[in-house]
């Protein structure tokens, strides 16, 4: 359990040390990727899904190598398209070593450290502001929250697993939840977080949570309203203004996303039919010959050449690098997934987490398509899918082999 601690929190111990963020995930990719290699007895329990990622992307890096991208980003969305197969992998062939409880306490210690993390996040930001900083300020000093841990507070909550002093720290996580997006000003966090508490109203929630929802949402949005002059809804304004005016200064964030997928999809059409199919390859650029960028975007996503490499709409990243095959590819493991996930509805540990998990799958795929952090390039997205189908298959069949799962 230590060391699966240490794995998923590893970036974490990294940060103390002065280490570019490129190589900090270049590590963290050869570590999952030596556990993998480690663990496997025999081809037969090898895991399918890094077996046919790495299929799927043959074509798209013969592709890059073809285009003489840079060796580096070619390396790059390799291990960022295969980053959440082989956390699936290392989930599985790591938690099948544990008995079922094991896991429940492994998850609920992740929830604690999480808390730590939260709660010195709020104390931070409570100390930042009283030495005369802004309440609400563009991308800084956020409190540390996740959709995971807001699911897991809420349905822990909900079906009264916890009380005293647990419950009153679960609720002031969902609080912080609800109101780090207004604080950082973040369009893209407000829109996953307003879309966590639409899927809790509609899909899991009973007449008297609804109404709790309600009024928590219509608090939150007064709140906001009233004591922030020039916050996230200013932002959003912004967007408006851009479409009405076509100015791209109004919103550069959002002027640089419809450009890059403007640009993208050009070059697809001028080189199609191949490149529907194989895009342009890992580590592709693409160049701002039909929409010019003028902003929104950090210089060090350009390239010598005039290219860009980062690709903010994931959709598009996914189609331009590695074509619809890779494309389906990906989201047929998010939806697989997802199905395979079971809710009995019983109000226990295994509900929790099912119901939770299933949620943030909902809310990764929705939030990729504005920050790709969430799904792509992400280990944690398998390892929790993992977590979660090993919970539920012990939780069945206790007594069963697991040679097949995965």
């Amino acid at each position: 359990m230590i060391v699966i601690i240490l794995l998923l929190h590893i970036s974490l111990l990294f940060s103390y040390f002065e280490i570019h963020p490129k190589v900090i995930y270049a590590i963290i990719f050869l570590l999952y990727t030596l556990i993998f290699l480690i663990y496997q007895n025999s081809i037969e329990r090898t895991s399918k899904w890094p077996l046919f990622s790495i299929a799927v992307l043959i074509p798209s890096a013969i592709v890059g190598f073809y285009m003489e991208w840079s060796y580096i980003d070619i390396s790059a969305d390799i291990a960022r398209y295969i980053a959440p197969f082989l956390g699936f992998s290392v989930g599985i062939l790591l938690l099948r070593r544990l008995k079922y409880y094991r896991i429940i306490y492994l998850l609920y210690g992740l929830l604690a450290i999480q808390l730590v993390s939260y709660y010195y996040s709020l104390a931070s930001k409570v100390s930042y502001v009283f030495q005369g900083a802004p309440i609400f300020e563009y991308a800084k000093h956020g409190l540390e929250v996740q959709s995971l841990y807001f699911f897991i507070a809420y349905f822990l909550l909900k079906n009264r697993l916890v009380f005293g002093v647990k419950k009153i720290l679960l609720i002031g996580y969902i609080i912080g939840y609800a109101i780090n997006p207004i604080l950082i000003m973040s369009k893209a966090r407000t829109i996953a977080a307003l879309l966590a508490f639409v899927l809790i109203f509609i899909f899991y929630s009973k007449f008297k949570d609804r109404i709790l929802l309600s009024i928590f949402a219509l608090f939150i949005t007064g709140g906001t309203l009233l004591y922030s002059d020039d916050g996230v809804f200013d932002r959003f304004q912004n967007t408006v203004e851009l479409v009405e005016t076509n100015d791209y200064f109004a919103d550069a964030s959002t002027s640089v996303r419809v450009a890059e997928i403007i640009n993208i999809t050009n070059m697809l059409y001028e080189k199609s039919p191949y490149s529907l199919f194989f895009g342009f390859g890992s580590g592709a650029l693409y160049y701002d010959n039909y929409a010019k960028v003028k902003g929104g975007i950090h210089q060090e996503n350009f390239r010598p050449d005039g290219g860009i490499h980062d690709v903010f709409t994931m959709p598009f990243a996914y189609i331009f690098r590695y074509g619809f095959i890779g494309f389906f590819f990906m989201y047929y493991f998010a939806v697989h997934s997802y199905r395979r996930i079971l809710i009995f509805n019983n109000g226990t540990h295994q509900d929790v987490i099912a119901k939770s998990i299933k949620l943030s799958i909902i809310i990764a795929v929705v939030a990729d398509f504005f920050v790709p952090v969430h799904m792509y390039g992400n280990f944690h997205f398998g390892f929790f899918i993992a977590m979660v189908i090993m919970l539920q298959h012990k939780f069945k069949y206790k007594n069963n082999s697991l040679e097949k799962i995965g």
